[in-house]
């Protein structure tokens, strides 16, 4: 398994990679396609959230058609389905407390890593508390509609949500004084290098510099 340290070095590379290029290659697609074929259970799932944030990206590349900048509209569309496919793959199926708490494991700083945490931390609360409300609002056979008791019912939930964060803030807030929490997260995962990392890392520099280079993949 690809070690998550690597996995937020090799993105970065990639990304930053790609950004800095102002027309399309093939080999371009190395890192991502390599991903694939490693990890062939986890493209059907990164296709699926691809899917739903390429209205996002068609809407952007869409302003760059009107301004008749088509092959400006190709290079959004494809540099950012090729970013965010790679990103998907890699983090399919990982624990986002374990993703923001081997941040630390970069060396960034103890405070930015345990922020990053703690934001995960809660919008895994609000994603569960908005669960319970909906599941009320079904069993009382709740009906949106444009009405003003509909509107109501939206605030309310909105204004539920914040005091229930304000409440669970606090009580997490107690439970880490109780526990010594000296502000910093630790990461009990794997730090050595695996030949699998070096292997992806080799890919995502070869999507790179094959077309610093100049050869025509």
């Amino acid at each position: 398994m690809i070690s998550l340290r690597f996995a937020f070095i090799s993105i970065l590379l990639y990304s930053f990679g790609l950004a800095f290029f102002k027309e399309i290659w093939l080999s371009m697609l190395l890192a991502p396609l390599f991903l694939a074929l490693v990890k062939p259970k986890s493209i059907l799932p990164s296709f699926k959230k691809l899917l739903f944030l390429n209205i996002f990206i068609l809407l952007v590349s869409l302003s760059a058609v009107l301004s008749k900048e088509y092959n400006l509209a190709l290079l959004i569309f494809v540099r950012a389905n090729a970013i965010l496919f790679f990103t998907f793959l890699l983090f399919d199926k990982r624990d986002i407390f374990e993703i923001t708490a081997s941040l630390s494991s970069l060396g960034l700083p103890t405070k930015l890593s345990t922020l990053f945490f703690f934001v995960a931390k809660f919008i895994f609360i609000i994603k569960n508390e908005f669960q319970i409300i909906k599941k009320a609002l079904l069993v009382r056979h709740f009906k949106r509609k444009t009405t003003l008791f509909t509107y109501k019912i939206y605030a309310n939930i909105v204004g539920m949500l914040v005091v229930k964060c304000f409440e669970r803030a606090d009580k997490l807030k107690k439970a880490m004084i109780l526990r010594n929490f000296g502000g910093k997260i630790y990461y009990a995962g794997e730090n050595s290098v695996t030949k699998m990392d070096l292997v992806l890392l080799c890919f995502v520099l070869a999507s790179i510099f094959l077309k610093i280079i100049k050869v025509n993949i």
